[in-house]
């Protein structure tokens, strides 16, 4: 009887099949398991970083790059991402509504080694959606524009706010008061920056009530939506930064930092969520799926 001989996959002259080379296997385990842990630190802090409307209403109406680096959101927002593990973020360029963030040395990108000439930063452009959608309570779009794993310097990704999400959690009752052709109780530089911010965002033209401005006040500012006030997920890091500053050695400024946190963590609670009306949940789900004001009179004028 003939020696079938061996199957080929076991014979030294198929080579059997090709070696796994260990700093491959290594790098890509290496690059799941940081991902792995990107998801669980998004999962377990995104929840506590809820940002009430008045921090949010700072950073709407900062009107340069350099104002709304000044705003307490926009450094929470940096110092956020950066510990989670999204990178040194950082705003580049805005328009009102319209922000483009850039993350020089992404470590994103480092999920991906086996990945090129393509955009990859799915986590991060996530992450930012997340962000303004359930802690700023601020429809939006996002998209990554350059990608490093595309042969881009940086990876950039645009943000673009929804206008009357913008404008609900934009506008309070001052701002509505000029809009409706009264003087709100304030001194005349504050007014003349509120006036200042609704002229940037187009709700009025000069001084008078824009078209914008128009339709926001004739329907959308009929939303009944009950604001919640609560302290900033940042309130804790600046009053321990103002303790510091206040004392000369650390050992004297541990006992009333250790307090501060002990108390913080004790009146600790989950950020109320603002009650919503029937009416105002159809009017905001009608909102997501238009892209101009004049398409969602529209919409309404046609449903009354």
């Amino acid at each position: 009887m003939t020696d079938p001989g061996l199957p080929p996959f076991m014979s030294a002259s198929a080579g059997g099949p090709p070696p796994v080379s260990d700093g491959s296997f290594g790098q890509s385990m290496g690059a799941f398991g940081a991902l792995l842990k990107l998801q669980q630190n998004i999962s377990d802090r995104f929840p506590k970083a809820k940002v009430p409307w008045g921090g949010t209403r700072d950073f709407l109406k900062a009107s340069t790059i350099e104002m709304i680096r000044a705003t307490s959101l926009y450094r929470f927002h940096m110092d956020f991402f950066r510990e989670i593990g999204l990178g040194n973020m950082q705003l580049i360029s805005y328009a009102p509504m319209h922000y483009i963030y850039a993350v020089p040395n992404n470590p994103v990108c480092n999920f991906y080694p086996a990945l090129n000439n393509q955009k990859v930063c799915v986590a991060t452009t996530d992450a930012l959606h997340r962000f303004f959608r359930e802690d700023l309570e601020l429809e939006c779009s996002v998209e990554e524009i350059e990608c490093i794993k595309n042969g881009n310097e940086v990876c950039k990704f645009k943000v673009d706010l929804q206008p009357i999400s913008a404008y609900q959690v934009m506008l309070d009752e001052h701002d509505k008061m000029i809009l409706s052709g009264f003087k709100p109780p304030v001194d005349d530089n504050e007014l003349r920056d509120r006036v200042r911010a609704l002229t940037v965002y187009k709700l009025l033209e000069n001084g008078r009530l824009s078209e914008i401005g128009n339709a926001y006040m004739q329907f959308a500012s009929n939303m009944k939506v009950e604001e919640k006030i609560f302290d900033p997920p940042w309130k804790l890091k600046e009053e321990l930064s103002s303790i510091a500053d206040k004392h000369s050695t650390f050992g004297g400024a541990f006992g009333v930092m250790a307090k501060t946190v002990q108390d913080q963590q004790k009146d600790e609670v989950v950020p109320p969520q603002p009650a919503v009306s029937e009416e105002t949940q159809k009017l905001q789900e009608e909102a997501k799926k238009t892209d101009s004001f004049a398409e969602l009179l529209a919409k309404m004028k046609k449903n009354q």
